[in-house]
């Protein structure tokens, strides 16, 4: 079922590569500003929200449809407050400390994950998706990412199927998958590195990487996208 109601729009696609825009000191900017935020912990909701909205606000659907972001800083505060608490947390110099601090920071991004999932729409109110994955898998994912660095290029690979496993698991008006193969992964991955390390190209380097990411992310139709 197309998304838009027959004759109301010029007849697209809806299926295809999401399709970003990013401005280079915008993304800079609120990049910035969400560092900030996590630093000072208690301005954490409001800069994560108005990051999450800056992102929706300057990426389309296939068709041209502009994303949305309508979650508010307070929806979620504590959760946001508690991840940027835990980030000072990070600094404690304990290996029990350190990986209970880990475990937390990865389960409590699983009702953010399922928060920003809920809250995007688009211009006409028509997408509707939510995020079904389990907090078990999640954390089996990431600490199989974290264990992967080990290899130094085999967490591309792990990112993929991750980033796969995440598309599978959003259900509503529309399906997702990811596309990047592991190569470009870590291709691009390793180009960002270069680049940031001169770094006044850092901001242009951020939205390249950011625009290229975003496009990985292709709209199938929901039947598709298990």
């Amino acid at each position: 079922m197309s998304l838009e109601s027959e004759g109301s729009r010029p007849s697209i696609s809806p299926t295809g590569p999401l399709r970003p825009a990013f401005p280079v000191w915008g993304l800079f900017g609120r990049g910035l500003l969400y560092v900030v935020g996590q630093v000072l912990v208690v301005p954490a909701p409001w800069t994560a929200t108005g990051l999450y909205r800056f992102l929706c606000e300057h990426v389309s659907l296939p068709d041209g449809r502009r994303l949305r972001f309508a979650g508010q800083p307070g929806d979620i505060w504590y959760i946001l407050i508690g991840l940027a608490a835990l980030g000072w947390l990070h600094n404690v110099q304990h290996a029990g400390v350190s990986g209970a601090v880990t475990l937390a920071t990865i389960l409590l991004t699983v009702p953010v994950v399922r928060w920003f999932c809920a809250s995007v729409r688009t211009e006409d109110g028509r997408l509707s998706i939510s995020f079904n994955g389990e907090a078990l898998a999640w954390l089996g994912w990431h600490i199989l990412l974290i264990v992967s660095l080990l290899t130094i290029i085999g967490w591309a690979w792990v990112l993929k199927a991750m980033m796969q496993w995440i598309c599978r698991n959003i259900s509503g008006t529309a399906g997702f998958t990811f596309t990047a193969t592991g190569p470009a992964i870590l291709g691009h991955a390793l180009l960002l590195i270069l680049m940031c390390v001169f770094i006044l190209p850092i901001p242009w380097a951020m939205r390249w990487y950011a625009d290229w990411f975003a496009r990985q992310f292709s709209v199938v139709a929901p039947s598709a996208a298990g």
